[in-house]
């Protein structure tokens, strides 16, 4: 619930990209959400592939490799299999994207400008961060288990140089490891005196996370 809603009264709020947007609108000032329509349109468009694909598959993918019934192994394997292809794909999406190619106006081509930072435009945006989360499941150890093969060896994602240097990349950023620790029911333990996240600390030098 957003207590400080539209007209200054409670407003409620479910599904992740709407409350993106509902954010993003609240706080124009972030630049989460660009100004510029061509850029607004290119956010939304990602946005709407993480709520509508990315997500989804990755998180069917997840409930197989992890969660499926031991007894149930040709459902598990095939599952795994189906969505497993998927994330793959939904993987090469982001990887050509990051790699420099398209631009948005029918060329699928690599743009003259080479890789790109972000998703959008040049500078970090809603897309990240809808985006980001379930490449950093897969890469981390949210999807494995004791005696299979990790879910980021199983899914082969050192193919995907520029993907991954794109989370790398974002993960360094003070704002996305306070998220993070939010998500991981860690609070927000930034907001006591001496913690590396600190703005107090921060302002001393950079963080050591």
């Amino acid at each position: 619930i957003d207590f400080a809603g539209p007209g200054g009264k409670p407003l409620a709020l479910m599904e992740g990209g709407a409350i993106l947007m509902h954010l993003c609108e609240k706080y124009p000032e972030k630049g989460f959400l660009p100004s510029d329509p061509r850029l607004r349109s290119q956010c939304l468009q990602w946005l709407f592939w993480q709520v509508g694909g990315q997500g989804p598959m990755t998180g069917n993918f997840g409930h197989f490799m992890v969660y499926a019934p031991a007894n149930q192994v040709d459902a598990r394997n095939y599952g795994v299999a189906r969505y497993g292809m998927e994330v793959q794909r939904l993987c090469d999406v982001l990887e050509r994207h990051l790699a420099g190619y398209g631009d948005f106006c029918g060329n699928d081509g690599l743009r003259p400008e080479g890789p790109r930072k972000f998703l959008v435009g040049e500078q970090y945006s809603v897309a990240d961060i809808a985006c980001l989360p379930w490449v950093l499941t897969i890469k981390g150890k949210g999807y494995d288990r004791p005696n299979q093969p990790r879910a980021q060896d199983f899914l082969g994602m050192d193919r995907y140089p520029n993907l991954n240097a794109w989370a790398d990349r974002l993960t360094q950023r003070i704002q996305v490891q306070r998220g993070m620790r939010v998500c991981s029911g860690a609070g927000k333990p930034w907001l006591e005196d001496g913690h590396p996240l600190n703005e107090k600390s921060l302002s001393k030098g950079p963080s050591k996370l």
